[in-house]
């Protein structure tokens, strides 16, 4: 009876603060969920060791939770078993993390060593399919609570009437399916009054649920509310690692070779001419790299540099040791690991940055250097291993043949035979000749360039892949935000393939899923089909988590790829999709090709020859490589009040500056990267606009740059006459930094007293000095005016006393204005852009009927001189609007 009552009472964790008192098995006291405790997911990134009293430090994926699962609810189903680690990992970093204390093996805290069970593979394979994740709301840690609950008797998996409850905590359970906010019922096992009380999960309705064919995220909203988060902490490297029985890495199911190859050089594989054993790289799939950071160039590898890793000598667990080294190389700011190819102990080669691209791996002689670095320590007595040694040989040679690099030591060197360091160590180089030697004598491998065709399927030469077999949609930014939905981030309803004979290919499995919420509503149809199902019928991926799913039948050219978010009319709907991806496609998840950087809404692809020729990993190639506008989307229809705001992968943009050729050069400026570099900006007039972003580094200096073409309507969608901009002069190219040197030394008056050169005009009209304040603010911005002076019609003298001169001399010599650095363009004077000269013909609106007038345009209609004021009026024929070009 016992063991009975034992296997359908597991350890209840959390949930045992009030029904432990009952069971004679003590109260966790120190855990009271008082109303001030508040624990934020972002303190939690180093969350991968925990203390478990009497057992000291145990690795959390890979020890704690498997061994916590299987005493405490080991033989239910699959997906409850991964509900289970979710609330399991919530209540260890809870404990880390408030109380700050070692966790009790015992029903106490929960159940980590039991008689009764071991871990096994399928309680491994819930952890690493749940790695990481913990339950938040509104970013803060929940409180996971769960007890056994009673055993549902009912379709609906909520117990009825006389349904057994052995264990009595059927009290304690909340069923909150389709709750948020303040609606979500909190249990009694804490505070009702704190916003970390969610309730608490039934283990018996929770197995019920999964065998009637729920996932985990469903199985979980299900208990704590529909608003419930299941996030991974920024910045997370806790997942489990290959080395753990039934392992691999997180997204470990990616698979390492193309669909259809299987043993021998088949599809995609190289082809030798002897028996020594051809050259195989396992994808950054198969280490479970993180994306890079940012692109590098293309180069094409003319030499090799071998290198050591000073980490752990003889670790079993290569890939881990190769996520190590991503780590620290984050940590030092590269792009990425900087090698180009790693070598484990066991002989293993895995890709690290691409060979096409630039590495970072021996300072300022990086083009060109092909990068491959042994996993270990090899500066002392401990030499690489044999397996080591062998790959490094067969990959130089593989690498020679490629590339046509001779093999002698010129072209490849250890890492300390091109600058002053240690590196590969001493007893790397003392073999270097032996591995030469035997790279010298080993096959000639031909082929693994590109995947082979398959049964059926045209040649596709120039191509660099034939087909696709993974979606990838990784979360980019919360916006927009168009209801109170129970997902965060860019909701998934569904990712499928239409051939061009009409039949559909939907995606067979969720391959990797980090953070996502609700992963496998992404598979199937289209089915989110109003605003009530959504947390049922669609993932939510929030921004910095990766969706990749595995479609059923390899994607080809002239196949349209779709990925909904609703099958709903969104535009007739209050409940609009929300969040903001990069869409990718794969062919073995090493190498991706970005199909949109910042996707929003429905989307479809008709995939051309274009998109199947690819040499980027995770970021777009072109102009204004590291940065894409989140906001406004190219081609759309605004009104005046505009967010603009760009997702930048370059770690070196500190700063984004938003210029326009319209209104006002310079729109905003935003150092804040955790927003997404967001400004906000009022239109004065409307029509259609370019808007530019321009990424800045440290120093200043512009590193990337991207346009979008938007269409400004006034607040009922309608564009006024009165209101509407013209295009600017086709021809001229405008100087943006020179405009807003000029802009800014020409309203030096906007805030009295600015300084001593400048006036307040005289209530509000000029004080007969315009022109000789605005040549002061054109010396000072570096504008040499004078060459129009001596050029006429009207003389030197004419155009140093009167502010018409300016405008007499330079309509008359575009050539010398052009000189100068200025040309005119045709736009209404009230338009002129900032930094913007607008010079009055005598007695043009009003102004000096002898001298006319000269003012600078600070953009938005006003204009300064020795005053600052609106500007009169839009006076084509007798005023003219200069700019600085370049």
């Amino acid at each position: 009876m016992a063991r009975m009552v034992r296997e359908m009472w597991p350890a209840m964790g959390l949930a045992l603060l009030a029904s432990l008192v009952a069971a004679g098995c003590g109260l966790n006291d120190g855990l009271e969920l008082d109303d001030d405790v508040e624990v934020r997911l972002q303190e939690l990134d180093s969350f991968c060791t925990v203390q478990v009293e009497g057992y000291g430090a145990v690795d959390v994926e890979e020890d704690y939770l498997p061994s916590v699962i299987a005493c405490e609810n080991g033989n239910a189903p699959m997906e409850a078993l991964k509900a289970q680690a979710v609330a399991a990992r919530t209540y260890a970093a809870f404990i880390v993390a408030a109380e700050r204390r070692p966790l009790i093996p015992t029903t106490r805290d929960q159940v980590y060593d039991c008689s009764h069970a071991t871990p096994e593979a399928r309680h491994y394979q819930a952890v690493r399919e749940t790695a990481g994740q913990m339950l938040t709301h509104r970013g803060r840690l929940a409180a996971a609570f769960y007890v056994a609950g009673a055993i549902p008797s009912t379709s609906s998996c909520r117990p009825a009437a006389g349904d057994r409850d052995p264990t009595g905590t059927e009290k304690w359970v909340t069923y909150n399916q389709g709750r948020t906010g303040s609606d979500v019922r909190g249990t009694r096992l804490g505070s009702l009054s704190n916003p970390a009380n969610r309730g608490a999960k039934s283990q018996n309705g929770a197995a019920c649920l999964a065998n009637a064919g729920w996932g985990y995220e469903q199985i979980l909203r299900s208990y704590y509310g529909d608003d419930i988060g299941i996030e991974v902490p920024p910045n997370s490297q806790c997942a489990a690692g290959e080395g753990t029985p039934g392992g691999g890495d997180v997204c470990s199911q990616l698979s390492a070779a193309p669909s259809g190859a299987s043993g021998g050089a088949g599809a995609g594989e190289p082809s030798c001419t002897d028996n020594s054993q051809a050259v195989e790289v396992l994808p950054r799939s198969a280490w479970n790299a993180r994306p890079s950071r940012y692109n590098t160039p293309t180069h094409t590898p003319n030499r090799i540099s071998v290198h050591h890793t000073v980490t752990a000598n003889n670790v079993s667990d290569a890939a881990a040791a190769v996520r190590q080294v991503q780590q620290m190389h984050f940590n030092r700011r590269f792009h990425d690991v900087g090698y180009h190819f790693l070598i484990g102990w066991d002989g293993r080669i895995f890709q690290g940055t691409p060979e096409n691209k630039v590495g970072a791996h021996v300072k300022n002689q990086n083009t060109g250097n092909l990068g491959i670095a042994l996993l270990g320590s090899f500066h002392l007595s401990t030499p690489p291993s044999e397996a080591q040694q062998q790959s490094l040989a067969r990959l130089i040679r593989h690498l020679s043949d490629k590339y046509d690099i001779e093999i002698n030591r010129t072209n490849i060197k250890g890492h300390g035979e091109r600058m002053a360091t240690a590196c590969p160590g001493g007893q790397v180089l003392s073999r270097f000749d032996a591995i030469l030697e035997m790279a010298r004598a080993d096959a000639t491998c031909s082929g693994g360039d590109s995947a082979t065709p398959g049964e059926g399927e045209e040649d596709t030469e120039g191509q660099d892949v034939a087909s696709y077999r993974y979606v990838r949609v990784s979360g980019v930014d919360l916006e927009p935000v168009n209801s109170e939905s129970p997902l965060d981030g860019y909701e998934v309803d569904a990712i499928y393939v239409e051939r061009q004979d009409g039949s559909v290919v939907n995606a067979a499995r969720v391959a990797c899923s980090p953070g996502v919420q609700n992963p496998q509503a992404a598979l199937g149809a289209p089915d989110n089909t109003s605003c009530d199902n959504r947390a049922q019928t669609a993932a939510g991926v929030v921004p910095g988590a990766d969706l990749i799913v595995e479609m059923q039948e390899p994607v080809r050219r002239g196949d349209i790829l779709y990925i909904t978010q609703a099958a709903y009319p969104v535009a007739l709907s209050e409940c609009s999709p929300n969040g903001t991806a990069k869409v990718s496609v794969s062919n073995d998840g090493s190498i991706w090709k970005v199909l949109d950087n910042a996707a929003q809404g429905n989307q479809r692809w008709t995939l051309g020859t274009e998109h199947f020729v690819y040499d980027e990993d995770d970021e777009a190639e072109g102009p204004g490589g590291g940065m894409e506008f989140i906001s406004p989307r190219a081609g759309h229809w605004y009104r005046r009040e505009m967010t603009l705001k760009v997702v930048a992968s370059d770690p070196s943009i500190v700063k984004v500056r938003y210029e326009a050729e319209h209104d006002n050069f310079h729109l905003g400026t935003s150092e804040d990267r955790s927003s997404n570099f967001e400004i906000g900006y009022t239109y004065q007039f409307l029509g259609e606009r370019v808007i530019f972003a321009i990424g800045l580094d440290a120093d200043g200096q512009e590193v990337a740059r991207r346009e979008v073409r938007v269409t400004i309507t006034d607040f009922d969608g309608t564009i006024p006459e009165d209101k509407r901009a013209l295009p600017y002069y086709p021809d001229a190219e405008i100087n943006s930094a020179s405009a807003e040197r000029i802009a800014s030394e020409g309203g030096k008056c906007l805030s009295p007293p600015a300084a001593a050169r400048c006036s307040n005009g005289s209530g509000g009209y000029s004080t007969g000095h315009c022109w000789r304040f605005v040549k002061r603010a054109l010396e000072r911005a570096g504008v040499n005016y004078n060459a129009l002076q001596g050029a006429g019609p009207c003389s030197s003298y004419e155009f140093q006393l009167a502010a018409r001169g300016f405008r007499c001399n330079a309509d008359a010599n575009p050539d010398v204005l052009r000189q100068i650095g200025l040309q005119k363009i045709d736009v209404p004077t009230t338009e002129a852009p900032r930094g913007a000269i607008i010079s009055w013909e005598k007695g043009c609106a009003g102004y000096h009927a002898r001298y006319g007038h000269i003012e600078i345009s600070q953009g938005n209609g006003v204009a300064c001189s020795d005053y600052c004021g609106r500007i009169r009026a839009n006076a084509p024929t007798c005023a003219s609007v200069y700019v600085p070009i370049n």
